[in-house]
């Protein structure tokens, strides 16, 4: 490739660039309407907890978004032997009411934030865009010592749809910021190939 060629292609690569950070900043989801859900989720439920997990299309990884009582990113919880991991690899919806008796995810993020649980209904939230499973909405111990049952995991369902969007555009901003990255590797490459350094 010739100098003006390759020129070429670094300046449509910035556009490209400029252009998906732009998308980036807008994709923000709306996170005081997920922190509203958690808080009132709980109550709606009878229960002491509520959480949004994201997947991480990166890395594969599964972490907390929003939850009661505790901070965006606080709670990363593995793919494969969590509750919300397997929720997210299946795409089905899980009601568990033996927590205590199991060991798993859920033990070791107990010594970490002092909560234990004791049950759990979690379901996926599906891709408007995707056709994935872009996260996982969990609620955690019914009061009293109850249940959960059917009518909580059908309860739930329906706010995963209501909020399939905004926690889709978290998803979709986490490829957006991988793009960005694998682009700026791509223009530094061909800017040493030109024997120069990043454009002022």
């Amino acid at each position: 490739m010739d100098r003006v060629a390759l020129e070429n292609r670094i300046n449509e690569l910035k556009a490209k660039q400029d252009t998906i950070e732009k998308a980036w900043r807008k994709r923000d989801g709306n996170n005081e309407l997920l922190q509203f859900f958690v808080e009132v989720m709980p109550k709606a439920m009878d229960a002491e907890r509520c959480s949004i997990f994201v997947l991480d299309p990166v890395n594969d990884k599964v972490w907390l978004h929003s939850g009661t009582g505790l901070t965006e990113r606080s709670v990363e919880v593995p793919k494969s032997s969590s509750l919300v991991g397997r929720v997210i690899s299946d795409g089905q919806a899980i009601i568990e009411n033996e927590m205590e008796a199991q060991v798993g995810a859920h033990d070791v993020i107990a010594v970490r934030t002092g909560f234990s649980v004791r049950n759990a209904v979690c379901v996926p939230v599906h891709g408007v865009t995707t056709q994935r499973i872009t996260g996982a909405i969990q609620v955690l111990n019914k009061r009293g010592r109850g249940t959960f049952e059917s009518d909580d995991q059908k309860t739930l369902e329906k706010l995963a749809f209501l909020l399939q969007m905004n926690i889709e555009n978290i998803f979709l901003r986490q490829e957006l910021g991988r793009l960005i990255t694998e682009m700026d590797k791509q223009i530094k490459m061909m800017e040493k190939q030109l024997g120069q350094g990043p454009s002022s």
